[in-house]
């Protein structure tokens, strides 16, 4: 069984997974999560994965998630790039326990998951936008981001972007105040041109990144130097 982040949310446990950071998985996915075993792997034809992620820097079986007895566990399964928990690395085949709000890390920030036990939250499991009931009449002057509706508001006012411009905003954010890579940019950004092999990168330069980086600035006016540049590295969004 293959998990879609569009299927209909199952809350029968009261815990899950949300996607932070993901691919094929849009921000904010629910992966709900039931007594058992829920294995994580890279996406190909072949995959055996429960979870089945597309960068090439997970392995084929990666990971695996453990409910057992009203409790959910961890384990690496050798994976060549490692997992961490609340930022830290672990051994692989070493199993520890999660609690509520931890953040799940694969492959060096490749993905990021984050584990909801609602029975130790008093957040509310109606889900939130960012945009007041008013409408944007209610909201402060700046920059606001409402990423489960891939929408971007700008003093007040909606700001049309294409694709390509929403597909780099969303990246940063949900990576907002950490640094992302070149590498990370043209996966998420430009997964179509994925070359074949385990571990490719897109065929795509740094200057094409650099260009794309120009024109979401200028899109965003007074806003867009929120977009640090790291030279030789990648970008960070600045939020505060």
């Amino acid at each position: 069984m293959h998990f879609d982040g569009r299927r209909k949310i199952d809350m029968e446990s009261g815990m899950y997974l949300k996607v932070e950071l993901g691919d094929p998985y849009e921000t904010g996915s629910i992966i709900p999560l039931r007594e058992g075993e829920l294995t994580i792997g890279r996406l190909n034809p072949r995959t055996t994965a429960d979870i089945a992620l597309q960068s090439p820097y997970v392995s084929r079986n990666h990971a695996v998630i453990i409910v057992e007895n009203g409790k959910v566990y961890i384990k690496d399964l050798g994976s060549k790039h490692g997992t961490e928990l609340n930022e830290s690395p672990f051994a692989p085949y070493e199993q520890h326990e999660l609690q509520n709000g931890d953040i799940i890390t694969l492959a060096k920030g490749a993905v990021r998951l984050s584990f909801v036990n609602s029975d130790e939250s008093d957040w509310d499991m109606t889900m939130e936008f960012s945009v007041p009931a008013g409408g944007f009449s209610e909201m402060q002057e700046g920059l606001y981001i409402v990423p489960e509706r891939r929408q971007v508001i700008i003093d007040k006012q909606p700001l049309i972007l294409s694709g390509k411009h929403t597909d780099l905003l969303m990246l940063l954010y949900a990576r907002k105040n950490q640094a992302v890579s070149y590498d990370e940019i043209k996966l998420h950004v430009w997964p179509e041109r994925l070359p074949h092999g385990v571990q490719a990168i897109p065929d795509v330069g740094n200057d094409e990144i650099t260009a794309l980086v120009y024109r979401l600035r200028k899109k965003l006016g007074p806003h867009g130097d929120k977009i640090i540049s790291l030279p030789r590295y990648g970008y960070m969004l600045e939020l505060t």
